[in-house]
């Protein structure tokens, strides 16, 4: 370990007035790639690297190999991004993005406006484990958009639509009639249901179709109800 040392040949020091080390050359740089390669040189065909601060007896070598050190520089670099972009827990920007695709197909989840890859990356993560084919899976999902609870009305559920009854006895239906608040048509063909819900904090009412369409069951119909 060689001491750190000025233009002027004098040893470098901190602030705290102690000397300065050179722990050696940065690992995948460019003078790195050039010092290995000076290594793999026959002996006695150049002269020998020079030691610290002498001046160098094979410049044009030198250049030469830092050159196609500059080259494998360049690859380690991108080696080493890859390398955090082959587990979900590390990626970024468009490898992010690639892989929700992967997962979800290419409209599946896509990256809503300005989401960041840590906000983006915690959505992608959770509708991989996330529940669905349920009506408690659906409410789950648009309630964690929305920050608001939905909802949720089935034709073929009598706790939703209630039985048909009249003004003159709306107690017939449970409480629901015609010409009554709150009335839901009932209906004995399945295959769809309704959600009601609001804007709330999400921004991008895309975010909460999507949310349904993941989490409902597939073949079934969703019409959904956004407030503001």
């Amino acid at each position: 370990m060689a001491l750190l040392k000025g233009i002027d040949n004098a040893s470098l020091q901190a602030t705290d007035g102690k000397v300065l080390l050179d722990t050696g050359l940065v690992s995948g740089s460019a003078e790195d790639f050039a010092f290995r390669l000076r290594r793999l040189l026959p002996t006695g065909w150049f002269p020998a690297p020079p030691d610290d601060g002498a001046t160098e007896a094979a410049p044009v070598l030198a250049a030469i190999l830092l050159g196609f050190g500059s080259i494998l520089s360049g690859a380690w670099t991108l080696l080493v991004q890859c390398q955090s972009q082959m587990r979900l827990a590390t990626m970024s920007g468009a490898f992010l993005d690639m892989a929700a695709q992967d997962y979800f197909g290419a409209s599946g989840l896509p990256r809503s406006v300005n989401e960041s890859d840590l906000r983006y990356r915690r959505r992608v993560a959770q509708s991989l484990v996330a529940q669905c084919n349920t009506r408690a899976a659906v409410e789950a999902a648009v309630q964690k958009i929305s920050g608001s609870q939905p909802i949720i009305i089935e034709p073929t559920n009598a706790a939703d639509c209630h039985a048909l009854g009249a003004v003159a006895a709306p107690s017939m239906g449970g409480g629901y009639g015609y010409g009554t608040s709150g009335l839901r048509y009932g209906s004995l063909q399945g295959g769809q249901f309704f959600v009601e819900t609001v804007s709330g904090r999400n921004s991008d009412n895309n975010a909460i179709f999507q949310a349904v369409a993941q989490s409902a069951a597939m073949g079934v119909a969703a019409w959904v109800r956004i407030e503001d």
